[in-house]
């Protein structure tokens, strides 16, 4: 059946803690509604002269029926700590560090000043994050895992969401006796308001700006990082950027021979978007970019997020050597297909702990080696295939990779910057970023047959919130 256009932007996985709270939904859609107006905007000058950004509000602008669906899934363990630390990344994935040092390398810290060496988060970048608890000899009893986004909870709080460029602009009604109580309920029940607030303003040294004002949500609370988890805490997983970036993924990038750039982790690369490090990021902007080069209107599936759509239990064993079951993974917020918040533990009656399980023949000693099971998903929505005729216009951009971590690519410079000493230029052939000829995605040509039926360098967005 032909699918309506929602009339507004409905929250993460319709979670329903918004409904109690006067206007706080119609808050919350006119925020998502902004951001997709803004990341619209910002493709205007990426663009073709002449040519239309193939992103869509699909609130204010409904497009043509019908609308396809495309599932976008990755795996929930980093890749980037995959590639710098080998088997050690288990060990690094499961604790938390102070802002100011990330064990990504790139960048070194995410904010300077010594506010920052006592606030804490998790170096999991693939929009999933975990939380091991342990008994008293140290075997692991829980892991929690989460997708939630910060703005859900600044929302919930009461602040101001930031739009696209960090600027606090959405009012937000709030109810800080709902949001405590949440805490309360799903994190510990010694939670109090003040633990969840910035007790001083959150001042970044290096941007010389306050990042957090005193009094204002402080995602980096410690109950959200050394002491319990309720959402995303690693700095660039947040709805802001999701949404850029699939604003930035419908743009058509050709390297400077003219031959369509598609792959993954060039195409991120070369139009300067997301981490190329990542699984998540060019997962996303190669599969909506495929899209996208087929004439497409493209957006996300209403409501907006990013979720655990699933684990796969295959190899799991109990103790005994039967088969790990579904009642093992609880889903606690959100729903099947659209998972917010889970809980990996051993049932009630049984006498043995997630410590006393293997995964094919192993036993599990980190929350890494249940989340390397799980599945992350983002869903695109598209129609009217072979409306666009757009032309691809040059990677403006590129990555550099050598030092010790030669697998792992620096963040994107622009097309003529020379990299750093010891560095190259990744994916290039004669100094030209590889590209690949060839059809669109196999999911992409599926549509098809359904729907027959001065130098310029974008701005990387990583959402470093500034609440006010």
């Amino acid at each position: 059946m032909p699918k309506e256009a929602p009339r507004r932007f409905d929250p993460p996985a319709f979670l329903d803690d918004f409904d109690k709270i006067p206007g706080q939904l119609e808050a919350w859609s006119n925020a998502v509604s902004g951001w997709f107006d803004e990341a619209i905007a910002s493709e205007k000058d990426n663009l073709h002269p002449g040519d239309t950004c193939q992103y869509y509000n699909q609130v204010t602008e409904p497009r043509p029926e019908p609308k396809l669906d495309q599932e976008i899934v990755w795996n929930a363990f980093p890749k980037t700590l995959r590639m710098i630390y080998g088997a050690k990344a288990y060990e690094v994935a499961d604790q938390v560090y102070p802002l100011s040092k990330n064990p990504d390398l790139d960048p070194p810290a995410f904010f300077t000043g010594p506010e920052w060496n006592k606030l804490y988060f998790r170096p999991t970048d693939e929009y999933c994050e975990w939380r091991v608890t342990t008994d008293e000899q140290r075997r692991i009893i829980r892991v929690t895992f989460t997708s939630e986004p910060p703005e859900y909870w600044m929302a919930l709080h009461g602040d101001k969401l930031q739009d696209i460029q960090g600027n606090p602009t959405y009012d937000m009604p709030g109810d800080k006796k709902l949001l405590v109580h949440l805490y309360r309920t799903l994190v510990d029940p010694r939670v109090k308001l003040e633990d969840l607030e910035c007790p001083y303003d959150f001042f970044d040294e290096q941007s010389k700006s306050v990042i957090y004002p005193k009094g204002t949500y402080n995602p980096y609370n410690k109950w959200n990082s050394t002491h319990g988890i309720m959402h995303l805490g690693q700095p660039n997983s947040t709805l802001t950027a999701e949404v850029q970036i699939g604003a930035d993924a419908t743009i058509l990038r050709v390297d400077d021979a003219g031959n369509p750039v598609t792959l993954a982790e060039p195409l991120v690369c070369g139009a300067a978007f997301g981490g190329p490090n990542r699984t998540s990021d060019p997962t996303i902007g190669s599969s909506v970019n495929d899209i996208a080069r087929l004439g497409a209107y493209v957006t996300i599936k209403n409501p907006v997020g990013l979720y655990m759509d699933s684990i796969d239990l295959a190899g799991f064993e109990t103790p005994a050597g039967k088969p790990v079951t579904a009642d093992y993974f609880k889903i606690v917020r959100g729903r099947e297909g659209m998972i917010e918040r889970a809980v990996f533990e051993v049932p009630k009656g049984e006498k043995f702990t997630v410590s006393d399980l293997r995964i094919g023949g192993k036993p599990i000693r980190f929350g890494g080696h249940v989340a390397e099971h799980v599945k992350i998903k983002f869903t695109g929505e598209a129609c009217a295939i072979g409306h666009f005729h757009n032309t691809p216009v040059p990677i403006v951009a590129k990555c550099c990779a050598g030092g010790t971590h030669p697998m792992v690519l620096s963040r994107p410079i622009g097309i003529k910057k020379p990299c750093a000493a010891g560095y190259q230029a990744a994916f290039t052939r004669g100094g030209t970023p590889q590209a690949r000829r060839g059809t669109a995605a196999p999911f992409a040509a599926l549509m098809v047959a359904r729907a027959a039926e001065p130098e310029r360098i974008p701005t990387v967005h990583h959402a470093r919130h500034r609440v006010r």
